[in-house]
């Protein structure tokens, strides 16, 4: 199926600002999040991307895919729904997050069925967790995947929150656009660093005993947004009103 960029589900690590906290205020709304993403030992990323988070919602640049993501969380009034924009052929599709999170629910029934140790694993994820708090040192671990994270304490739960919404439901939606294994392992990873109120400042995932597996991911936060963010913001949302909006099969088509 689609795929929106080639590690847009290594989205695993966050680089701090300089006082080493999670230091945005519960009153503030935006913030800002550059993501490398590194594979195996090559010196150069092999994905940048830039989140913008805003009052109404999240924006993801995948700059190299000529793509945008627009996230926009449900409420009383009306379901949460992904927006995909196509910057090329200048198309849009929706996703509602209602009717991915059922789609995601057959996916990981059949994935837990399957012969296969890595998809079944996907589906139904066993870690052995370690945390040192002291040196803030965070393991998942098995013979299939471990995460190795180093962390900070979270200093403002409702960021916290907010930012594990947006990765849980992209996740989700990476899994279903890829046709890949469920998102089981970072769901879980993102639930560890919830219950021990951290955030990752380097994360490092390896399948199996592979070291040529290795992914690692560092991200760069910042507690407002430039005027450079605000263009492409208010950019983005000229495309949403402007492009022409097509079924998700028709956007996937497209982007082969």
């Amino acid at each position: 199926m689609l795929r929106l960029s080639n590690t847009l589900t290594s989205r695993f690590a966050l680089a701090l600002c300089a006082c080493g906290g999670f230091a945005l205020s519960a009153a503030a709304q935006e913030f800002r999040v550059e993501t490398e993403v590194f594979v195996a030992d090559e010196p150069e990323p092999a994905s940048r991307t830039v989140t913008l988070f805003e009052n109404g919602a999240v924006y993801e640049f995948i700059d190299e895919a000529h793509q945008i993501v627009v996230y926009r969380r449900g409420n009383e009034d009306r379901p949460g729904r992904f927006i995909l924009l196509d910057t090329t052929a200048k198309r849009r599709t929706d996703v509602p997050v209602d009717r991915m999170d059922a789609l995601m629910e057959k996916i990981q029934a059949w994935a837990a069925v399957q012969k296969d140790p890595m998809m079944k694993f996907s589906a139904e994820p066993d870690f052995k967790e370690q945390y040192d708090r002291e040196l803030g040192q965070l393991t998942l671990s098995s013979k299939e995947w471990t995460y190795k994270a180093a962390t900070v304490t979270a200093e403002d739960a409702a960021a916290l929150i907010r930012y594990r919404d947006f990765t849980d439901a992209y996740a989700k939606l990476n899994a279903l656009m890829h046709g890949e294994a469920p998102p089981g392992p970072r769901l879980a990873l993102n639930a560890a660093l919830e219950k021990h109120g951290i955030v990752p400042v380097e994360i490092r995932r390896i399948l199996g005993n592979d070291e040529d597996t290795q992914v690692r991911a560092a991200h760069l936060f910042s507690w407002r947004l430039s005027r450079n963010d605000r263009s492409r913001i208010d950019e983005a949302q000229r495309f949403l009103a402007n492009y022409e909006k097509v079924d998700n099969e028709t956007y996937r088509t497209a982007l082969r």
